[in-house]
């Protein structure tokens, strides 16, 4: 019997798929230029310093559009936003390729950024409407899980395909996952089912100022913010730690740690069961602990040490990304696409800050006093968590299996 349109459920394999590669185009471009920072200040001559604007310029685009994203798709609908916005990424990724110095590289990484918040703010609010209870958290955590798995391709693949082909054919390997994740997106995930058209644009705009005045929600995005300045801080400044002595690694090398990204894919959708049972505060609280742990590791003068720390660390903010973006959908009530924006704005303006703020402490007092800003930023969104999120929004919901 046919399922009625109007009736949330779990999403087909295929859909999920289309979901978990949504995840991974939302992070694959944005740190790509991690593991190359030393490769192109030397070539397009500027400070390693300077050659972290490779990656704030990014953030910053997604920070300027976010806040409209969703807004645009309840206008023009879901799956339509998204598509055309995975083709016009791709042709941001090309123009990186060809960029001649570095004032045309980070035009054209601010132009990669203004794209993603169409993927990833509208993919969120797809998955809140077409999936409820303990499908819609395993939904979620898939997509993060995505996230985290496009996170670690953006960096190995950028390392691998630099050290032996140069850094530009680092951005012709980004354009080719790309563009299988268009071509699976068109042909997999179904259009929406229960999705109600906004009158007009204006009319969907006009819900973002409302938000301003929901404090759980503000709360939630400050724990975004924290928890990608955690993310962009730790692996911006320990690639810088583990190029110098004593570590020495080369790009390739640097590229290869973020393998750690992989533990995160396997760990993060299991968050949504555990959310389901101990709820969603108490499980923040839960891998936060284990990000400082993490932290703490990556102090040893050991590269085995350091590669743990970074992996204990990115799980644990993987997981809490899980927790927080979950909740600024249902925080949204029903303008859950512009909640979702306004959270996006907050999280990578948080990316944004985490990969310059630290740029000073880590010169003047090295990575040991860097940790400690992270570190500190890590408890005071906990401190926060614990203010904004009430119990009802902490109450644990009965476990179902998702659909496989």
């Amino acid at each position: 019997m046919p399922r009625d349109p109007d009736t949330a459920g779990p999403l087909s394999p295929r859909a999920r798929t289309a979901v978990f590669l949504l995840g991974l185009c939302a992070l694959l471009n944005i740190y790509s230029t991690q593991p190359l920072l030393p490769e192109l200040a030397r070539d397009l001559d500027v400070p390693v310093g300077q050659a972290t604007w490779t990656i704030t310029a990014t953030t910053l685009g997604v920070a300027v559009v976010a806040p409209f994203a969703g807004s645009v798709s309840d206008f023009l609908g879901r799956k339509r936003v998204m598509v055309a916005a995975i083709g016009a990424s791709l042709a941001a990724t090309l123009a990186c390729a060809v960029a001649r110095d570095f004032a045309a590289m980070l035009v054209c990484r601010f132009a990669q950024g203004l794209f993603i918040p169409f993927v990833f703010a509208v993919a969120v609010s797809y998955v809140a409407e077409e999936c409820t209870g303990a499908a819609a958290q395993g939904a979620n955590a898939l997509y993060v899980s995505g996230t985290a798995f496009g996170g670690f391709c953006g960096r190995f693949l950028s390392g691998a395909a630099a050290t032996h082909f140069g850094w530009r054919s680092s951005f012709v390997a980004m354009a080719l996952v790309l563009l299988v994740t268009l071509a699976v997106t068109a042909a997999w995930l179904p259009r929406e089912r229960r999705f109600r058209r906004s009158e007009s644009l204006l009319a969907s705009l006009q819900g973002i100022g409302r938000h301003f005045g929901n404090a759980r929600l503000l709360g939630t995005c400050f724990i975004g913010a924290a928890i990608l300045f955690l993310q962009v801080g730790s692996f911006t400044y320990a690639g810088m730690v583990l190029e110098a002595p004593p570590f020495g690694l080369s790009s390739f090398e640097i590229g290869a740690v973020f393998a750690v990204f992989l533990v995160a894919v396997v760990v993060t959708p299991l968050t949504g069961r555990l959310i389901g049972r101990i709820g969603r505060l108490r499980t923040f609280v839960l891998v936060s602990a284990v990000s400082l742990a993490g932290l703490g590791l990556t102090l040893l003068p050991s590269t085995p040490a350091v590669i743990v720390g970074l992996a204990a660390s990115s799980t644990g903010v993987f997981s809490g990304q899980a927790c927080a973006i979950g909740y600024a959908a249902e925080a949204g009530g029903p303008a859950k696409s512009s909640a979702v924006g306004l959270y996006l704005t907050s999280y990578y303006a948080g990316g944004s800050i985490g990969a310059v703020a630290p740029s000073p402490l880590y010169t003047a007092a090295g990575w040991g006093a860097t940790v400690g800003l992270l570190a500190a930023v890590v408890g005071v969104s906990v401190l926060v968590a614990l203010a904004a999120w009430s119990a009802g929004a902490d109450r644990p919901h009965r476990i179902e299996e998702p659909a496989l």
